[in-house]
């Protein structure tokens, strides 16, 4: 017999166990295959996980003269870091987010709204804080508008 042989403790009659490895080696493949699989489920449940994005926000923005403050609902879903979502804008109505990534505590994307007497893309750029995202955003088109500053806060 190969391997090694251990005498069976209290048994008088020295009867002995045979061990030649395989045991150990079928133990830590067991235990590989398992961490391997708790591992994966772990990766998997995080990548499925909303983020702290997620969900309806409220913003009042207060805009520069001669414009008027506005009223945001904004609504958020990420997935695998890009963003999809919507914004409801007072008296203006609802515009999906055409474009958006987030990366950790930011989150930039770009919206399709009202703008004088035509439409405009706005780019959004906001740092999550808790509940609250402060947020600056100004026309796509630089010669367009300025940067308005507003923070928004997580719907209850």
């Amino acid at each position: 017999m190969t391997g090694r042989q251990w005498k069976l403790p209290g048994s008088g009659r020295g009867d002995r166990i045979s061990y030649n490895g395989s045991l150990r080696r079928n133990w830590l493949k067991t235990l590989t295959r398992s961490l391997l699989v708790v591992s994966m489920l772990g990766f998997a449940s995080l990548a499925m996980a909303d983020s702290a994005f997620d969900g309806k926000w409220n913003a009042d923005v207060v805009r520069p003269a001669p414009a008027g403050n506005q009223t945001l609902a904004i609504t958020l879903n990420t997935k695998e870091g890009k963003v999809t979502g919507s914004m409801v804008i007072q008296g203006a109505g609802e515009s999906p987010i055409d474009w958006g990534i987030i990366k950790g505590d930011l989150i930039t994307f770009k919206v399709k709204m009202p703008f004088n007497d035509t439409t405009a893309i706005f780019v959004y750029i906001g740092k999550l804080d808790g509940d609250q995202i402060a947020f600056g955003r100004r026309p796509e088109d630089l010669t367009l508008g300025r940067l308005v500053e507003f923070t928004a806060k997580k719907a209850k």
